[in-house]
């Protein structure tokens, strides 16, 4: 009977986590990315379909789905493993760890019914000039943020990250406080993995996993860059000191069997490209055509211990080489090693050769220097193209009860030459990234600002609208020197520029004859986005 018990509450757990999937599109930039609440990123998985479009509005994606593995032996040598990939199930549950396990409280139930929140700079700004005006209605996003848990169901009292004015440690929007977060737009998840792991098949770790996804608008890389910052709770009491955190992701770019992969250990940097200079579209992508981007994941603050990659099941590959799909089978590819146990080598496709290696096909294929799958033996032959996967694990740590880990990435992506050219853009663009993010501010606004002027924050001093448009776009710009409007293509070209005379004024301009996609409106110094339909 206890047993039945216990198996029937760990099956309403998890009937209570599936039946209401929250999904959510962060839409920050040139890139429109899908985020879902039980850890699987850029899928849309009501349509099986990518979710990582790039321009946004384009019907062409670089991404199929990322997700990550976290795994490690404990102090028993049992190996405790989550992981979302592309396989059915999941690993992951929205909502904190409780202590007590009261999952199916109706208060825990109640409170993490979703589990992404998304809120916005401007909505920030507007809610610290306005919280304190009569009549003052909050975005639902800052009401809801949240900031505490409730330790009557076993949940810490701080949960996301928001700005205290009081300092008396709890969350009040009509106090004045907000969330802390970074970039223009951000996503914010919270979940744990201490269910079922119906995906991996892997044993409970007793964790608690926070994701901060955000976005910045610029007129460079960063426009079409996503960042993730991932921290990682030790909730439970597994004590290990070999713990590794792995970031897998399905590339497509726009036809989704037409794709090689690529690393640069120096750079913590992982790559999809297309095989061939032409992309021409299908299951259901309409092609990027010529000179296809490359998209990339840079690791922005740990070292990467191995960078490697799988093939789909069922495309007749090395059945050594395909997709995990027992515990063991990921801990092998966490560990440099193919399915059945055999060392990852230098040369061919990294299966079967004599000398072992952490970091598969990390030539340089511009360079036409080192392992590519462009160059596979030295002497120019090249592998079938394909559907790869990749997946880049960070150096092991210790990770004791208690302790608290941090993983933050890039996702870049670069289109300014032919596929080639594209990937030592990709490299190019591994070290601009992370020189950004070593000057990037960590903090948030401090106690006391109530002003526009005095936030890291900003509102654009460029309006554009409607915005998405099909025909004509208002511009409304204040405090700007400029002579023109200028709107940019995705690849950089000019598509149509305005004169203008006035320091703060609007302007209105035909776009009737631009094509569908993402484009750039530049005004003296200052960039919006804008999505022609």
């Amino acid at each position: 009977m206890k047993n039945f018990k216990l198996l029937l509450t760990t099956f309403l757990l998890v009937f209570v986590q599936l039946s209401g999937k929250t999904q959510d599109t962060l839409n920050g930039n040139s890139v429109s990315a899908i985020l879902l609440d039980e850890g699987r990123l850029f899928n849309n998985v009501y349509t099986s379909s990518a979710g990582y479009e790039l321009p946004s509005g384009s019907g062409n994606h670089l991404i199929f789905s990322s997700g990550f593995w976290f795994a490690g032996t404990n102090q028993s040598g049992d190996l405790k493993l989550a992981a979302k990939s592309n396989a059915q199930g999941t690993d992951f549950y929205r909502g904190p760890y409780s202590s007590t396990g009261d999952y199916l409280n109706t208060a825990y139930v109640n409170e993490y019914q979703e589990g992404i929140w998304t809120v916005s700079k401007s909505q920030i700004i507007q809610h610290i000039n306005d919280y304190n005006q009569p009549g003052y209605v909050a975005p639902q996003v800052i009401e809801d943020w949240p900031g505490n848990g409730n330790t009557n169901i076993g949940v810490a009292d701080q949960l996301a990250p928001y700005v205290d004015l009081n300092n008396n440690n709890i969350y009040e929007p009509y106090e004045g406080d907000y969330p802390c977060i970074k970039g223009d737009v951000a996503s914010y998840q919270i979940m744990h993995d201490d269910s079922t792991h119906d995906s991996s098949g892997g044993e409970r770790i007793g964790v608690e996993i926070h994701m901060m996804i955000y976005q910045i608008a610029s007129s460079n890389y960063i426009d079409s860059t996503t960042f993730i910052e991932v921290t990682v709770f030790n909730k439970g009491q597994n004590n290990f000191a070999n713990f590794k955190s792995t970031l897998f992701l399905d590339g497509d770019i726009g036809f989704s069997e037409d794709e090689y992969i690529g690393s640069n250990s120096s750079r913590n940097l992982m790559y999809n490209y297309n095989a061939t200079n032409s992309d021409p579209g299908g299951n259901g992508a309409p092609g990027y055509g010529s000179n296809p981007p490359t998209v990339g994941v840079v690791s922005l603050n740990n070292n990467i211990q191995y960078s490697g990659y799988s093939n789909r099941i069922g495309t007749g590959s090395n059945p050594s080489t395909i997709d995990p799909a027992v515990p063991v089978d990921y801990w092998n590819f966490m560990n440099g090693k193919w399915l059945d146990g055999s060392d990852w080598t230098y040369g061919g496709n990294g299966y079967g050769g004599t000398t072992p290696t952490q970091y598969l096909y990390d030539g340089n294929p511009f360079q036409g220097t080192g392992w590519t799958e462009l160059d596979t033996d030295g002497s120019g032959t090249a592998n079938s193209l394909g559907d790869r996967r990749f997946m880049m694990t960070t150096d092991e740590s210790s990770f004791s009860p208690g302790d608290t880990l941090e993983y933050h990435y890039a996702v870049i992506a670069n289109r300014r030459g032919d596929h080639i050219e594209n990937v030592q853009g990709i490299i190019d663009y591994a070290d601009s990234v992370q020189q950004y993010y070593n000057n990037m501010s960590t903090s948030c606004v401090q106690q006391g600002t109530t002003s526009v002027e005095t936030l890291d924050l900003y509102i654009s001093k460029v309006n554009l609208y409607p915005n998405p448009a099909n025909n004509q776009v208002t511009a409304v710009w204040s405090n700007i020197e400029a002579e023109n409007i200028t709107v940019y293509s995705f690849q950089g070209k000019i598509v149509r520029e305005v004169s203008i005379n006035e320091k703060d004024g609007m302007a209105n301009f035909d776009i009737s004859s631009l094509n569908k996609g993402g484009y750039f409106v530049k005004i003296g110094n200052t960039t919006q986005k804008l999505v022609v339909q």
